[in-house]
Parts: structure tokens; C-alpha cells; sequence
């Protein structure tokens, strides 16, 4: 019998035993085994880390780290077996954020849905949904909370997130559409004049957001209800303005009116992961006259932002960690 066969019938004969759910990543003092995933297992070495390559459980059953060990446990739709490796783009019980990948989190904003929101943690540093400061030490002993199984397409998806909002230009369309995030037309402006007859056409390319810029023919106007251009001034057009700025802004942090274009959403939104600067300053987004505003607030004294409680807290935020290397929300870089 092959290595490989026997380590498989050892972890089948225990799949009856009683075990209660644990980490994903951990190795088991039992067996010396850890759950790789939810269907798979993997050996430990001596200094119980993860190594070699990981063995499936037979169709049916899931991987189950407890008391007896790591183990392989028939599937039972009522619950009655608990998975490892399921805490994964899961928000932590402070709706803070989730691990999305081994090294890679997302913001959850004080809800239980992950956000467009793609965070890094520190070289060295891995993604823990238990850990207060989001990303910890692996050489220290952090287990990261998603499976390393999870991490060819969620390193995918994160670099073409990464990509396609990259150094976004004031006068780039496709910068705009990164934001967004949408197929569709979209106005541009609210000045009758100028900005009213515009749109932009964002569309999905090959994974990556590409937008174009258009203009009215003639004496058309661009109706976001219709999504065409018509004869009739939207009400959402002014004569009184001269706008100087676009929506194909910059979506940034310094730019609250772009940032909010790219939020799409009215609510209390967070700037940075600066504990000495931005952590302390977030942007008010609403609507107004049918485009998105936003307005930049500082929170008082020594007071931080904390984007689950969306409240000025004393205590420092997880997503002002010095774990944090970057973070993004809705393409929009977060200082």
C-alpha cells in the first residue's frame, strides 16, 4: 500500500468518531493532519506545519478537524457535520471585514455582505478572521482562515481588481467604468451646457472595464431614466451651473464627489489605513439632483473612524493595522 493509499483508509476509518468544526490550516495534534480544505486533507511535519500535497476525502464526505482528530465525515445536509475551512469570505462577528484569500481580506462596512473591497496584508502576514488586527504573523503561528486551496482564484480576481483600477486618469472613461463596476451608459455631468449632452458607455472586455466618452448630436441631452439621447432637458440638468469638474474625476479619497460616484450608495464611507492621518477622516456620500456628492469629514480630537460602527471610535480600527499593506473599496484606493 502506497503512502498516499494508506494515509487515505486511515482518515476513512475515523469518519464516524464525534469532532468538533476548528481552523482551517491547523494542524491536529491527534493525527498530525490538518483540513486543506473542505474536502481535503494535509500532512503536517515534525514542527506541525503544513506540507505535501493535499488528499481528497471520498465524494460525500468533508474534511472535519475535533477531538479525535482530522478526519473525513460524511456530508449531512441537516448539519449534523461541520465542514472546516467554511470561514472563509465569511465577515467577522465585528462585521469588520472577511478573509478572502490566505493573505487577502475585504471590508464588510457593519454589515454581514462582503463589499467590492480588495485589502492586502503585510508581506509575512496572513488573513485571520479571529485576528484583531485582521492580518497576523504566519512565522508567529497565525493560521490563515481560507484554504491556500482558494488562493489560485481569488489571487486571480484580486490582481485584475488591482489592475483595472490602477492610477485612474481624470480625463480616462475607463478609469470611471473601473469604477463603477456596471455595463451601461452613464451621464457625466449636470451643466445643460456642456456636461448634460455627454455619457459614457462602460463595458466589460476581457475582465477588464473599458469606457468611452460620447457626446449628443446636435442639441440632444443625455437621459439617465432612458439611457438615450432625447429632445427634452432632464431635470437633472442646470443652466445655472458651470461645472468644472466631471464624474470621470479621479476616483479618490481627495476628490469626495468622484469617491461617491464610485460608492454608488448614500451612507458614511472610510478614507485611509493611516493611523496618524486618514484613519481618522471619512466621506458623507448622497445624491443630489440626480448625481452623487460627498463631503469629507474629520472625526474629533484623537477619535478614529471605524467602518463597521460607521461612528468616531477611541479605539484604533483593524483596517488601520500597520498588518494592512493596501486597501481598495469600490476600486477606489484607500490611503
Amino acid at each position: 500500500m502506497s503512502p498516499s493509499q494508506f494515509l487515505f483508509a486511515f482518515l476513512v476509518s475515523w469518519c464516524l468518531l464525534s469532532s468538533t468544526q476548528a481552523t482551517c490550516n491547523v494542524c491536529n495534534s491527534v493525527n498530525n493532519l490538518t483540513c486543506y480544505s473542505s474536502t481535503q486533507m494535509q500532512a503536517c511535519d515534525a514542527n506541525g506545519t503544513p506540507t505535501g500535497s493535499p488528499t481528497d476525502c471520498p465524494s460525500g464526505y468533508v474534511c472535519v478537524s475535533g477531538t479525535g482528530g482530522v478526519l473525513c465525515e460524511p456530508e449531512d445536509s441537516t448539519g449534523g457535520s461541520q465542514a472546516d475551512c467554511q470561514e472563509c469570505n465569511k465577515c467577522d462577528t465585528s462585521q469588520t471585514f472577511a478573509c478572502t484569500g490566505t493573505s487577502t481580506f475585504a471590508l464588510c462596512l457593519g454589515t454581514d455582505t462582503v463589499q467590492n473591497s480588495t485589502g492586502t496584508c503585510a508581506d509575512g502576514y496572513v488573513c485571520n478572521i479571529n485576528d484583531t488586527q485582521i492580518c497576523g504573523l504566519s512565522s508567529g503561528g497565525v493560521a490563515p482562515t481560507c484554504s491556500y486551496a482558494d488562493d489560485t482564484t481569488t489571487t486571480t480576481s484580486t490582481t485584475a481588481a488591482t489592475t483595472t483600477a490602477a492610477t485612474p486618469s481624470t480625463s480616462s472613461a475607463s478609469s470611471y467604468c473601473a469604477a463603477v463596476q456596471s455595463q451601461g451608459k452613464f451621464a457625466v455631468g449636470n451643466d445643460a451646457y456642456t456636461t448634460c449632452r455627454q455619457y459614457i458607455e462602460c463595458n466589460l472586455v476581457s475582465g477588464s472595464w473599458v469606457g468611452q466618452t460620447y457626446t449628443c448630436p446636435g442639441s440632444l441631452y443625455f437621459s439617465s431614466s432612458a439611457s438615450l439621447c432625447v429632445a427634452a432637458m432632464p431635470s437633472t440638468c442646470s443652466t445655472s451651473v458651470s461645472s468644472t469638474t466631471t464624474t470621470t474625476a479621479a476616483p479618490t479619497t481627495s476628490n469626495p464627489n468622484a469617491y461617491c460616484q464610485a460608492m454608488q450608495s448614500q451612507g458614511y464611507f472610510p478614507v485611509g489605513t493611516d493611523s496618524s492621518t486618514t484613519c481618522h477622516d471619512y466621506i458623507y456620500c448622497f445624491l443630489l439632483n440626480g448625481s452623487w456628492s460627498g463631503q469629507s469629514y474629520t472625526c474629533p480630537g484623537d477619535m478614529y473612524y471605524n467602518s463597521a460602527s460607521k461612528l468616531c471610535a477611541t479605539a484604533l480600527p483593524s483596517t488601520c493595522s500597520t498588518t494592512v499593506a493596501s486597501l481598495t473599496l469600490n476600486g477606489v484606493n484607500l490611503d
